[in-house]
């Protein structure tokens, strides 16, 4: 067995400059490999390590990647020998394209049996390449794994999916995306630069890796996003705390508020449940409105309704993920198609129980043993997802199903975007790097694979939908209106991967994805312990809580599930108060849709106050005590006389 890491030679995102016409200009970003990276080479080579074993870093981009210094700083992190596919006809091929070259890098050495990616930096951060290699060797991929041990041959992972925390057994071949603590990265000590020194390195370039011709994806339109502007007031004095509680209040952001404002009305929703949609300023319906047709109805009587007949369709895949806020605004341009993986009941397949989606088109469910993590399914599910030219497949932005979502692009060619924020008839508008930039693709002749972003309406449709997995919401098999297929997962279509224990983790109370109020918490509380006010403003505020991803997946002081940002979850409040965050691209752009943002933090250079309606510039110990104690006193008082007041 031979380990392989892959990493990625890139540019940070905040280095990067958009230019007018939306194209990403990176001139000015040095190149370097990235943190997350650093922790997946960690990883491979403590695994390297227990199976006595050498590891090969493998990594492809354009000719400036193959330069000496790079590989030598690469060599330094652990691995025994590098693969560099080097060639600036890399800079035009797609993520799929990139996938799949990986893929016949692994293939060409011949003795690569486990490769170990990042958390998600080979793509933007959000998580599908490693599946998409995955998909094009046919082995199983799985993310969100902060551990790997050995036992004899086979692979022992810790991962963290669905709300547990579980150990599967891989006895193959397999692609594993880790998370930033999987490993604790150390600088490179002066005997590992010299030793890097005397390592090979093979560089290789685009034609030995065979014919690539087809593999590039053009937008038909590039845009800068469309920026909700912002009111950058930052609050200062005695009274700033103070203040900002006066203008939630006005604004009906508060809970329960003694207030003749609208809750939302920050956001541009009003209680009609019209937004304005921020890509092309048309209008979202979203709520119970925002199907055009009845739930259950066929797409041929949902396309009667609003004059004009779907010509793709929509795929969706779900591993047990929340998908029913995503169906209605779906539903809207297209047949959608729903495909379940469920688990067999202990009693047998007639005891499963299946969520309602009221506005698929139909339904179809892939059964497997309990005991099988639907990651080893790829391959029964790909020969299920009977997508044609101008179909889009969707997932949700969560592990189980961006690794299927990756497998199944890997599988078939198709190619992946991993920011999915509008989908019409004709095109799909796709974020890249953090949706500093959007790009549209025409759908025509083209099926895609794409990770759910910030699709509009997705929050306000949540609380009518529900939550397509909660308990309370299954349904038999057999019964509803939409047509439901079921078949087994055929046993030799199935990965040798078993789940052979697990427990529940601690999870956020309040759903973020659909919240109207969210606090988020970063680097800036100096200890676990000091959450205590965090919680305490959470609760008085009715809010959910968020966090980035150090706090939710490195430090482990919240719920994994509260990671907010690109690669975690993407939210759309009402009110958002950011507390003691730096204000990271990936975070920012799973914020950037949010209502009011309200930033407290003592850095007055912190660039999340870039992204503020309103601002403290103070330390959170002080500012947090007086917000919590002035916004329970607002709450508690009571409601004015509105009749009197309208009088």
């Amino acid at each position: 067995m031979t380990i392989a890491v892959a990493y990625k030679i890139a540019g940070d995102p905040r280095s990067a400059h958009v230019l007018d016409s939306g194209v990403v200009d990176w001139s000015g970003a040095r190149l370097s490999i990235s943190d997350d990276d650093a922790v997946a080479m960690r990883a491979a080579r403590e695994l390297g390590d227990s199976l006595g074993t050498e590891v090969v870093g493998i990594t492809l981009g354009p000719a400036s990647i193959g330069t000496p210094a790079l590989r030598k700083n690469a060599l330094s992190k652990g691995p025994d020998r590098l693969l560099v596919v080097s060639d600036d006809a890399t800079l035009s091929w797609n993520s799929t394209a990139v996938g799949e070259a990986l893929a016949r890098v692994v293939q060409r050495d011949g003795t690569i049996t486990a490769l170990i990616t990042g958390p998600g930096s080979t793509d933007e951060g959000s998580k599908m390449v490693s599946g998409v290699i995955a998909g094009a060797l046919g082995w199983p991929s799985f993310q969100d794994v902060s551990a790997i041990r050995t036992e004899g041959e086979e692979l022992l992972l810790t991962q963290h999916t669905g709300g547990q925390r579980r150990e599967v057994r891989v006895a193959g071949p397999v692609v594993i995306a880790v998370t930033s603590d999987a490993a604790a990265v150390k600088v490179p000590a002066m005997k590992d630069i010299l030793d890097a020194a005397k390592k090979p390195a093979q560089l290789l370039t685009a034609a030995d890796l065979g014919d690539m011709e087809g593999r590039t994806l053009d937008p038909i339109a590039r845009a800068v996003p469309p920026v909700q502007r912002r009111l950058h007031q930052i609050l200062d004095g005695p009274g700033a705390v103070a203040e900002l509680v006066g203008i939630l209040d006005r604004r009906g952001l508060l809970p329960n508020a003694g207030s003749t404002g609208v809750s939302g009305s920050a956001a541009g929703i009003s209680s009609t449940g019209i937004s304005s949609n921020a890509s092309t300023g048309a209008p979202v319906i979203s709520g119970d409105d925002a199907a055009p047709h009845a739930a259950g109805t066929s797409g041929a009587e949902a396309s009667s309704a609003t004059g004009s007949a779907p010509e793709h369709a929509v795929w969706i895949i779900s591993a047990g993920a929340t998908i029913s806020p995503f169906l209605p605004a779906l539903r809207r341009y297209d047949a959608v198609h729903v495909i379940a993986l469920v688990p067999e009941g202990e009693a047998g397949r007639d005891s499963v129980q299946l969520p309602a989606f009221p506005d698929a088109t139909s339904v179809q469910v892939i059964t497997h043993p309990s005991d099988v993590p639907a990651e080893a399914l790829s391959a029964a599910l790909t020969e299920l997802v009977d997508a044609q030219p101008g179909d889009i497949v969707l997932v949700p932005n969560e592990p189980s199903e961006r690794a299927l979502g990756g497998e199944i692009a890997g599988r078939r060619g198709w190619p992946i975007l991993t920011d999915v924020r509008e989908v019409s008839a004709e095109h799909v508008v796709s974020g890249r790097f953090g949706a500093i930039s959007l790009e549209t693709y025409a759908r025509a002749g083209v099926t895609f694979v794409g990770v759910i972003g910030s699709l509009p309406g997705t929050a306000a449709c949540a609380g009518a939908a529900g939550a397509g997995g909660a308990a309370g919401t299954g349904r038999a098999l057999s019964s509803g209106s939409t047509p439901v297929s079921e078949v087994a997962a055929p046993a030799g279509a199935i990965a040798p991967a078993r789940i052979t224990a697990a427990e529940s983790e601690d999870v956020s109370e309040r759903r973020l994805a659909t919240a109207t109020r969210v606090v988020g918490a970063g680097r800036g509380f100096a200890a676990k312990e000091d959450l205590r006010l965090f919680h305490e403003l959470a609760e008085v505020l009715d809010a959910a809580e968020g966090a980035t991803r150090p706090l939710a997946e490195g430090d482990a002081w919240l719920p994994r599930d509260s990671y907010v940002g690109l690669s975690g979850t993407v939210i759309a409040p009402d009110l958002y108060i950011a507390i003691g965050i730096s204000g990271q691209p990936h975070h920012t752009a799973g914020v950037t849709d949010s209502g009011v943002i309200v930033v407290i933090n003592n850095d007055p250079e912190a660039e999340m106050f870039e992204f503020c309606d309103y601002g403290i510039v103070g330390d959170l110990y002080t500012v947090l005590p007086e917000l919590i104690t002035l916004i329970r006193k607002r709450v508690a008082a009571p409601a004015p006389d509105m009749g009197a007041r309208l009088d």
